[in-house]
């Protein structure tokens, strides 16, 4: 009799933690912050953008006049031409920027990884322009691509070259944002690729040099295939990244020249805060964020579909 009040309690302990209305109480209140959070910061601003690209909205005497109900916003990116040509503009921005990071962070990881002396000095130098703030590295880049006072420039006339417009033309301003973005976020890359390669089980790879893979073959055959769910989880940050691009750009070159590097980031703000048309700015912030969620859709569905293939397999 002594002995089963123990366990009886016990039991009932365990029946009490197991309660859906126990759990469901202490879930509640553990993403009531949460929910709240994305409530005020995420679902109201995104309900009013919504609702701002779907009026005419002007700014009276302090005050916002809405016109509610027409698709006018919509229909007007189709004549807007410097819509059509900073969309453009992203996708070459993207089409560069990704697969260059995407080469030299995971270059760099492994360099990184095999280097016994230099390993934690070159993980440290690695990240450091990453935590750089923008600003900052917009006046490092102003400092070495400026047409006077660049130190790229300098060294051209010293060797006995015509010194450059790298940010006064619209071929140069762009292969200098472009150079500009690698060289800032390839650390991301870098880190997630190096993260992914300290996981690889060393078991695997001496597995593959008892079987007689050389090293070329271990990367290519047995590491590369490993780092697949780190180099698109990259890829697709990278993605995000491009379509959020600003502040180089928008310090360095203003979107110019001729709109050369005027990017949908760039239009956006023009259409907003210079020309107070916020109604078109909303709806085309609104384009650009569905269009970017159905990339990522895409992308997460390909790889389940691949994943599922290759265990099928």
């Amino acid at each position: 009799m002594t002995a089963a009040l123990p366990r009886t309690s016990a039991s009932t302990r365990r029946s009490r933690a197991r309660s859906p209305l126990h759990g469901g109480r202490f879930g509640l209140v553990a993403v009531l912050p949460f929910v709240v959070f994305m409530l005020l910061f995420a679902v109201y601003p995104l309900v009013q953008v919504v609702r701002m690209a779907l009026s005419h909205v002007e700014i009276r005497g302090g005050q916002f006049l809405w016109d509610f109900g027409t698709l006018a916003n919509f229909a007007r990116m189709f004549g807007d031409a410097l819509a059509g040509s900073s969309a453009v503009t992203t996708a070459v921005f993207i089409a560069a920027t990704v697969p260059l990071t995407l080469v030299l962070g995971t270059l760099l990881a492994v360099l990184v990884d095999r280097s016994e002396l230099f390993g934690p000095v070159a993980r440290n130098l690695a990240l450091w322009p990453a935590v750089v703030a923008p600003v900052v590295v917009s006046l490092i880049w102003l400092l070495i691509l400026s047409p006077t006072v660049g130190v790229l420039n300098r060294v051209l006339v010293d060797v006995g070259l015509p010194p450059q417009g790298w940010l006064g033309s619209e071929v140069g301003a762009m292969v200098s944002i472009i150079l500009v973005d690698v060289w800032h976020w390839t650390p991301v890359v870098f880190l997630l690729v190096y993260t992914a390669l300290k996981g690889i089980d060393d078991q695997i790879l001496e597995a593959a040099r008892v079987d007689g893979a050389n090293e070329r073959q271990v990367f290519w055959r047995v590491v590369l295939p490993l780092l697949t769910p780190a180099l698109a989880a990259a890829a697709l940050i990278r993605l995000v990244m491009g379509v959020k691009a600003f502040d180089e750009m928008f310090l360095l070159t203003r979107g110019g020249p001729n709109d050369a590097t005027t990017l949908v980031s760039l239009h956006i703000r023009n259409v907003f805060f210079d020309r107070l048309e916020l109604g078109y700015g909303a709806a085309f912030s609104l384009t650009v964020v569905v269009f970017v969620m159905l990339v990522l859709l895409v992308s997460v569905l390909v790889r389940r579909t691949a994943r599922q293939g290759g265990a099928a397999a």
